[in-house]
Protein backbone atom coordinates (compact mmCIF):
# COMPACT_ATOMS: atom_id res chain seq x y z
CA UNK A 1 0.00 0.00 0.00
CA UNK A 2 1.33 3.44 -0.96
CA UNK A 3 1.75 6.11 1.69
CA UNK A 4 0.23 9.33 0.23
CA UNK A 5 2.54 11.50 2.32
CA UNK A 6 5.76 9.55 1.68
CA UNK A 7 7.10 12.32 -0.59
CA UNK A 8 7.06 14.62 2.46
CA UNK A 9 9.69 12.50 4.23
CA UNK A 10 12.48 14.04 2.15
CA UNK A 11 11.51 17.66 2.78
CA UNK A 12 13.52 19.80 5.14
CA UNK A 13 11.71 20.55 8.39
CA UNK A 14 11.23 24.27 7.63
CA UNK A 15 9.86 23.42 4.18
CA UNK A 16 7.36 21.01 5.69
CA UNK A 17 6.19 23.58 8.27
CA UNK A 18 5.75 26.19 5.51
CA UNK A 19 3.93 23.67 3.30
CA UNK A 20 1.49 22.79 6.09
CA UNK A 21 0.81 26.49 6.78
CA UNK A 22 0.21 27.23 3.07
CA UNK A 23 -2.03 24.18 2.67
CA UNK A 24 -4.03 25.16 5.75
CA UNK A 25 -4.54 28.67 4.33
CA UNK A 26 -5.50 27.29 0.90
CA UNK A 27 -8.07 25.06 2.58
CA UNK A 28 -9.50 28.02 4.48
CA UNK A 29 -9.50 30.10 1.27
CA UNK A 30 -11.46 27.41 -0.55
CA UNK A 31 -14.13 27.57 2.15
CA UNK A 32 -14.29 31.36 1.95
CA UNK A 33 -15.34 31.50 -1.70
CA UNK A 34 -18.86 32.25 -0.48
CA UNK A 35 -17.61 35.48 1.12
CA UNK A 36 -15.36 36.47 -1.79
CA UNK A 37 -12.44 36.81 0.63
CA UNK A 38 -8.88 35.57 0.39
CA UNK A 39 -6.47 35.17 3.29
CA UNK A 40 -5.05 38.59 2.40
CA UNK A 41 -8.45 40.03 3.38
CA UNK A 42 -9.83 37.73 6.05
CA UNK A 43 -6.76 37.81 8.29
CA UNK A 44 -6.86 41.62 8.75
CA UNK A 45 -10.64 41.43 9.18
CA UNK A 46 -10.27 38.91 12.01
CA UNK A 47 -7.57 41.00 13.66
CA UNK A 48 -9.84 44.05 13.51
CA UNK A 49 -12.75 42.07 14.96
CA UNK A 50 -10.63 41.34 18.03
CA UNK A 51 -9.72 45.00 18.59
CA UNK A 52 -11.62 46.91 21.24
CA UNK A 53 -10.96 50.27 19.60
CA UNK A 54 -9.84 51.58 16.20
CA UNK A 55 -6.24 50.96 15.27
CA UNK A 56 -3.83 52.88 13.05
CA UNK A 57 -3.17 51.27 9.68
CA UNK A 58 0.58 51.23 10.34
CA UNK A 59 0.05 49.42 13.65
CA UNK A 60 -2.22 46.86 12.00
CA UNK A 61 0.38 46.35 9.26
CA UNK A 62 3.04 45.72 11.92
CA UNK A 63 0.81 43.20 13.72
CA UNK A 64 0.28 41.35 10.44
CA UNK A 65 3.97 41.61 9.42
CA UNK A 66 2.97 43.46 6.24
CA UNK A 67 4.22 46.66 4.70
CA UNK A 68 1.68 49.48 4.87
CA UNK A 69 1.25 49.81 1.10
CA UNK A 70 0.21 46.15 0.77
CA UNK A 71 -2.26 46.50 3.61
CA UNK A 72 -3.78 49.69 2.19
CA UNK A 73 -4.91 47.83 -0.95
CA UNK A 74 -6.58 45.14 1.17
CA UNK A 75 -8.19 47.71 3.46
CA UNK A 76 -9.53 49.56 0.41
CA UNK A 77 -11.28 46.35 -0.68
CA UNK A 78 -12.66 45.70 2.81
CA UNK A 79 -13.88 49.28 3.08
CA UNK A 80 -15.55 49.11 -0.34
CA UNK A 81 -17.34 45.91 0.78
CA UNK A 82 -18.57 47.72 3.90
CA UNK A 83 -16.62 45.54 6.34
CA UNK A 84 -14.38 48.26 7.78
CA UNK A 85 -14.25 52.02 8.09
CA UNK A 86 -11.27 54.36 8.22
CA UNK A 87 -11.37 57.86 9.59
CA UNK A 88 -8.59 60.43 9.95
CA UNK A 89 -7.33 60.69 13.51
CA UNK A 90 -8.05 63.89 15.44
CA UNK A 91 -4.45 64.67 16.35
CA UNK A 92 -2.87 63.58 13.05
CA UNK A 93 -5.07 63.93 9.99
CA UNK A 94 -2.56 61.91 7.92
CA UNK A 95 -3.06 58.85 10.13
CA UNK A 96 -6.18 56.77 9.68
CA UNK A 97 -7.95 54.91 12.46
CA UNK A 98 -9.34 51.63 11.15
CA UNK A 99 -12.23 49.77 12.73
CA UNK A 100 -14.62 47.01 11.81
CA UNK A 101 -18.26 47.74 10.94
CA UNK A 102 -21.29 45.78 12.15
CA UNK A 103 -21.40 44.05 8.76
CA UNK A 104 -17.70 43.21 9.05
CA UNK A 105 -18.20 41.89 12.58
CA UNK A 106 -20.96 39.59 11.30
CA UNK A 107 -18.69 38.25 8.54
CA UNK A 108 -15.86 37.83 11.07
CA UNK A 109 -18.17 35.72 13.26
CA UNK A 110 -18.81 33.41 10.30
CA UNK A 111 -15.09 33.28 9.55
CA UNK A 112 -14.27 32.37 13.15
CA UNK A 113 -16.88 29.61 13.12
CA UNK A 114 -15.66 28.25 9.78
CA UNK A 115 -12.09 28.29 11.04
CA UNK A 116 -13.10 26.47 14.24
CA UNK A 117 -15.06 23.88 12.24
CA UNK A 118 -12.02 23.22 10.05
CA UNK A 119 -9.77 22.87 13.10
CA UNK A 120 -12.25 20.44 14.66
CA UNK A 121 -12.34 18.35 11.46
CA UNK A 122 -8.57 18.15 11.46
CA UNK A 123 -8.31 17.35 15.18
CA UNK A 124 -10.85 14.53 14.77
CA UNK A 125 -8.38 12.81 12.43
CA UNK A 126 -5.38 13.16 14.73
CA UNK A 127 -4.25 11.24 17.78
CA UNK A 128 -4.79 13.58 20.77
CA UNK A 129 -1.31 12.82 22.15
CA UNK A 130 0.26 13.66 18.78
CA UNK A 131 -1.69 16.91 18.71
CA UNK A 132 -0.42 17.90 22.18
CA UNK A 133 3.15 17.04 21.15
CA UNK A 134 2.84 18.97 17.87
CA UNK A 135 1.47 22.01 19.67
CA UNK A 136 4.30 21.90 22.23
CA UNK A 137 6.88 21.56 19.44
CA UNK A 138 5.42 24.48 17.46
CA UNK A 139 5.42 26.67 20.58
CA UNK A 140 9.07 25.80 21.25
CA UNK A 141 9.97 26.44 17.62
CA UNK A 142 8.24 29.83 17.77
CA UNK A 143 10.16 30.74 20.94
CA UNK A 144 13.49 29.77 19.37
CA UNK A 145 12.85 31.63 16.12
CA UNK A 146 11.42 34.69 17.86
CA UNK A 147 14.49 34.82 20.10
CA UNK A 148 16.80 34.55 17.09
CA UNK A 149 14.87 37.28 15.29
CA UNK A 150 14.97 39.58 18.32
CA UNK A 151 18.71 39.00 18.78
CA UNK A 152 19.32 39.66 15.07
CA UNK A 153 17.40 42.94 15.19
CA UNK A 154 19.76 44.15 17.90
CA UNK A 155 22.83 43.52 15.73
CA UNK A 156 24.26 46.12 13.35
CA UNK A 157 23.68 45.36 9.68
Amino acid sequence: MNNPTQHLDNLRFATLVALVARTWRKTVDSRLVLYDLTDAAWVPLLYLSRMEKPIRQKDLAAMLSLDSSSLVRVLNQLEKAGYIQRVPEEHDRRAKATSITAQGREIAKHLEQMSQDLENEIKAQLNPDDLVAARRLLQQLFGILDGMHSAQKGQPE
